[in-house]
């Protein structure tokens, strides 16, 4: 008798996911994004970290669907059902092989393409091409290193460099280092839609990510179709796997980073049998680790006293992970622009260095540009959703 090919555990919660996210009427409808504030005071939040209780202040909560929020750790969504999603029928080998396997973007030769009511996709390079295999490289080995944040940032630079120079007319541009499980984003954009002078520019919306969850994209598409915004996705590369973390006195903690699961590793394996060494080292890693971490600034010199040369660091005014000796000018936003550029920081900061790096070499030109702070929490007061703070003033209504 044949063995059956029994779905893993994480392919199981990938599927939970899926159902739970297309089976409840419209689950990020704005109506049911809950925004909360404080206007007397700062708003403050208790959830767990590294094991212990902690809390944290901010400006907006906005609770979102924790029946979607509890599928999405250590969930798996498989190629073939991503693909099939989109494609409405069984992908390739050659359309599967493209965005797996080591393409690397030219001149409009997308690793794959996708279009749908209110939102269109596009992906960039193959999920193991040699910049994304350095990256998860480097991710294992930590972060403390000036040097191999180095080598960490110079190849991310290769992934987001043809996405932040693809042009678009959307009033309202993204630029983020990672869609891990997508919900930030809705929480972003619906504080925005209430409460910020930006709620205007909402029709149209650019998304740019280095590298994207099939989860997250399933839930930003469910976004933009329940609220009717046009999404534009930009994303470096495809992955497929988040951590499980620890279910702690208040929701989960260390979920939800960006996984290899041991089926795609299978999967890859049986692709490209010429690389099976290749992927069998991926196991137990994580495809891109912290990169809030990671897009800590590079320091003039290295541990041993060697200059470092990190050209993206000429175009960075903040002082994230370290002294910033440079001069370049600081976020503004100008109301009368036809574009807004959003940050989210600590990552965003290093991507509005590659922005600027990559169009606006002569660092001549000013954008209207946005930073602040929107982080997942699994709070005591709210349950899960967004923390949003650092919010400019003069954005807000």
């Amino acid at each position: 008798m044949a063995k059956l090919n029994m779905p893993s555990e994480a392919a199981k919660k990938g599927g939970e996911f899926l159902r739970t996210l297309h089976d409840a009427s419209a689950p990020f409808h704005f109506d049911k994004l809950t925004l909360t504030e404080d206007p007397q005071s700062a708003l403050k939040v208790h959830f767990f970290a590294d094991g212990k209780e902690t809390s944290e202040d901010g400006r907006f909560f906005i609770k979102l669907p924790e029946t979607v929020a509890h599928t999405l750790p250590g969930s798996y969504i498989s190629p073939d059902i991503f693909m099939g999603n989109f494609l409405k029928k069984e992908p390739e080998k050659s359309e599967k092989s493209k965005l797996l396997g080591d393409h690397i973007y030219k001149d409009g030769d997308f690793a794959f393409t996708a279009e749908e009511n209110n939102f269109s996709l596009k992906v960039f390079h193959g999920s193991t091409n040699q910049y994304a295999l350095r990256i998860s490289h480097h991710a294992a080995e930590g972060t403390d290193s000036p040097e191999r944040r180095l080598h960490y940032q110079d190849n991310l630079s290769h992934i987001v460099e043809p996405m932040v120079k693809t042009p678009t007319d959307a009033p309202l541009r993204i630029v983020e280092d990672c869609l891990a499980s997508g919900d930030t984003l809705p929480g972003v954009i619906r504080m925005l839609a209430a409460r910020s002078k930006l709620e205007k520019n909402l029709g149209k919306v650019t998304i740019d990510v280095a590298v994207a969850t099939a989860q997250g994209i399933f839930l930003l598409k469910k976004f933009a179709q329940n609220n009717g915004i046009n999404i534009e996705l930009n994303v470096g590369y495809l992955a497929f796997g988040l951590s499980e973390g620890f279910k702690r006195e208040i929701g989960y903690e260390h979920a939800n980073y960006i996984t290899y699961p041991n089926a795609l590793i299978k999967e890859l394996r049986s692709l490209f049998p010429k690389r099976k060494k290749e992927f069998s080292a991926l196991q137990g890693k994580q495809v891109v680790g912290d990169m809030g971490e990671f897009g800590k600034i590079i320091p003039e010199r290295g541990e041993k006293g060697v200059p470092i040369i990190a050209p993206w660091n000429d175009y960075r005014a903040d002082a994230h992970g370290g002294e910033n000796n440079g001069k370049f000018f600081p976020t503004e936003y100008d109301e009368s622009e036809n574009q807004h550029l959003i940050f989210l920081s600590n990552g965003g900061y290093l991507m509005r260095a590659y922005y600027h790096y990559y169009n606006n070499r002569n660092r001549s030109k000013k954008y209207s540009e946005v930073v602040f702070s929107a982080k997942r929490r699994w709070t005591r007061e709210f349950g899960y959703g967004v923390l949003l703070k650092d919010i400019p003033e003069e954005i807000m209504l």
